[in-house]
């Protein structure tokens, strides 16, 4: 009888351990459903978000490309700096014929005009969903050129001791922290060496933008998500 009674509570176990087992299981049935879809709402959103995001960028991409044409039309100024004798012409600030000379280089590129119309451009945009990386690239672009527009102004106003009023710049930084090679050219040549890197800066921009707006980064993300 003890054996019976044994074989009884055996079975009786047995079937509420089957039961409870049956119902874990089920359990974790249902919160693999619920974690399928909590997990397609997220990749759900996160398609949303990316693709409004995206839609930003592209627009920051497209304003910063505005700014980049305007100072572009200003390059043949910097060129001008390349090959003036700056410290000639600091030196002799009240010859009339060199002011003159400077003014008329000056004139056709309608440089106030250009200033207003860079002026007028939000970069806000940009600033808000743009890489450091390509702001970095086009702040050292745009410092160039505002440098050579400020450089060539200076040199067609007639001012005594022009060389007085210019301070120290830091072109010179904002270019090696970018390419860390021109350093040695910086300490040949000095300050004015950051005019030759224009043309290279102004090209950066546009392969750092579309580098941003292929989305590499986002793939990148994107992989690693899933």
């Amino acid at each position: 009888m003890r054996e019976t009674i044994a074989k009884f509570f055996s079975k009786a176990v047995e079937h509420r351990f089957d039961k409870k087992l049956e119902s874990f299981k089920a359990d974790i049935r249902d919160n693999e459903k619920e974690l399928d879809q909590i997990r397609s709402f997220l990749v759900a959103a996160r398609s949303a978000r990316d693709s409004a995001t995206q839609s930003k960028r592209l627009e920051a991409a497209e304003i910063l490309l505005r700014a980049r044409h305007v100072l572009s039309q200003l390059t043949m100024l910097v060129e001008y700096m390349t090959i003036l004798n700056t410290e000639q012409i600091l030196k002799d600030g009240n010859n009339t014929k060199i002011t003159e000379f400077i003014e008329a280089l000056v004139q056709p590129f309608d440089v106030d005009g250009k200033m207003k119309q860079l002026g007028e451009i939000d970069k806000t945009m940009p600033r808000l969903y743009l890489s450091d990386k390509s702001l970095r690239i086009f702040d050292a672009y745009e410092n160039i050129i505002l440098q050579a527009v400020m450089m060539m102004k200076l040199f067609s106003t007639p001012l005594p001791d022009k060389g007085k009023l210019l301070k120290a710049g830091n072109l010179s930084e904002k270019v090696i922290e970018l390419v860390p090679s021109s350093k040695e050219g910086f300490d040949e040549w000095g300050e004015d060496y950051a005019y030759h890197w224009s043309r290279y800066f102004h090209d950066e921009i546009l392969r750092s933008l579309r580098h941003e707006v292929a989305g590499t980064d986002d793939q990148t993300r994107d992989i690693e998500f899933y």
